[in-house]
């Protein structure tokens, strides 16, 4: 019997994309999937398409083009019911004019010297992609974005943006900018209400930094940038701050150092409950390996820590993975991170969910549809996870520039045994 099939095959057509989100984009309840391409050279985002499950188009935002598909960085787009009136909005950052980009000989445009106009957030209605209103952002300011609560709303509806590597913003849902931060800002932040106070902090570099922009602690990144972030909270009550650059290192909140160990490129740092026996949390890591003098890199290696940074094992990738990322999955549906799932192994190496021994659960291949080739077959592709068939368990979504498709875990759920059964059922 299989443990697992894949669910749907999505034509992609020309609106295939290396970023994908999903939320109930058609207002049926039921979860769809956000298509999102770009220029690859300035991240710029051209086109939106909304599909559901199965790849039928919901509409469109821009215009469709295959050769926008490849991205460079993260993309600052969410599905979100940002203003609160029970249906989901499509919110993404719209670029200022680079005027005069740094370094315009380069294949790839990160910030400019100049900026004409400001940044904005366009706010989509999710069931037609017509536009719902704008919020203005500071010009830098296209990177990505997080939603969080810096004004004590009890609602995560204000943004916190950044532009590449140099500045973060703290900016209000109605679009004031509360405050600006300099600094090393690594890939992605991380947040969470670590003082207890209502609003959020951010997790950001080498710095922690409070809801109304103060800092927390701050370290001298030494020139390196963050490529990992993750803020968890213990039972006790406790927050552990880790990062991933040249190493991975575990902080409580005063910024003191708990442990670390050097790496190559530890790219992502994900927490869950991967081996229940050994404490509350545990995390994986992926370390994308050392460059060789020919230009290639070793092959990248998931590692998984308990909670005092104890390393429980390790297990190399295929060759040519260098890329690899992990995300923490509930495949087994316990209702928590059980396992961790792992892409970007490699050309034609199929995403892999470890358990929390370091034992393979599953393989997830992706799959194409008929007419693709035999170069669109060995392309890469990245991975996601969401509850999309209503099963209490992750599905995993894999998608790319020629192809994307989702798998279920098909195991029967273990549920609690019933018992005193009868013939009179409100007995």
């Amino acid at each position: 019997m299989a443990t697992c099939r894949a669910i749907s095959l999505i034509d992609v057509r020309d609106f295939a994309a290396e970023t994908v989100r999903v939320g109930d984009l058609s207002g049926d309840g039921a979860p769809d999937l956000l298509f999102v391409q770009s220029t690859y050279a300035n991240r710029r985002i051209t086109c939106l398409t909304a599909t559901d499950l199965a790849g039928e188009v919901i509409w469109q935002h821009g215009t469709p083009n295959a050769d926008n598909a490849r991205i460079y960085s993260d993309l600052p787009v969410q599905v979100y019911d940002w203003d609160q009136d029970g249906h989901s909005e499509v919110l993404y950052v719209e670029q200022a004019i680079y005027a005069e980009p740094y370094d315009s000989d380069s294949p790839v445009v990160e910030r400019a010297g100049r900026y004409e106009g400001h940044a904005m957030v366009v706010v989509l209605n999710g069931q037609t992609g017509a536009v719902k209103g704008y919020v203005p952002l500071p010009a830098p300011a296209d990177d990505c974005f997080l939603f969080a609560d810096l004004t004590g709303r009890g609602q995560r509806r204000d943004f916190v943006v950044k532009d590449r590597y140099w500045n973060l913003w703290g900016v209000s849902a109605e679009g004031q900018e509360l405050w600006h931060w300099e600094g090393s800002t690594g890939h992605y932040p991380a947040y969470g209400d670590v003082d207890g106070d209502g609003r959020d902090e951010l997790f950001v570099g080498f710095a922690l930094i409070d809801h109304d922009g103060t800092v927390l602690f701050e370290a001298d990144p030494a020139g390196a940038h963050q490529d990992a972030a993750c803020a968890v909270q213990l039972p006790d009550g406790s927050w552990r701050l880790l990062f991933g650059n040249h190493g991975v290192h575990c902080l409580d909140v005063t910024g003191r150092k708990l442990w670390s160990h050097p790496l190559a490129e530890a790219q992502h740092v994900v927490a869950g409950r991967f081996c229940p026996g050994l404490g509350p949390v545990q995390f994986g890591v992926i370390d994308r390996g050392q460059p060789r003098p020919d230009s290639t890199r070793a092959s990248a290696t998931l590692l998984c820590y308990d909670l005092e940074g104890h390393e429980l094992w390790r297990r190399e990738q295929p060759p040519g993975g260098w890329y690899a990322g992990c995300i923490a999955i509930d495949w087994s549906g316990h209702g928590e991170m059980r396992e961790i799932l792992v892409y970007g192994r490699g050309a034609g190496s199929p995403a892999t969910i470890y358990d929390g021994d370091g034992g393979i659960v599953d393989e997830l291949p992706m799959q194409y549809t008929p007419d693709r080739t035999e170069a669109d077959r060995q392309a890469g592709f990245y991975a996601s996870r969401a509850d999309v068939w209503g099963d209490s368990r992750h599905e995993v979504l894999l998608f790319g520039a020629t192809g994307a498709c989702i798998w279920t875990n098909t195991r029967l759920r273990q549920l609690p045994t019933m018992y005193n059964n009868n013939l009179y059922p409100g007995m």
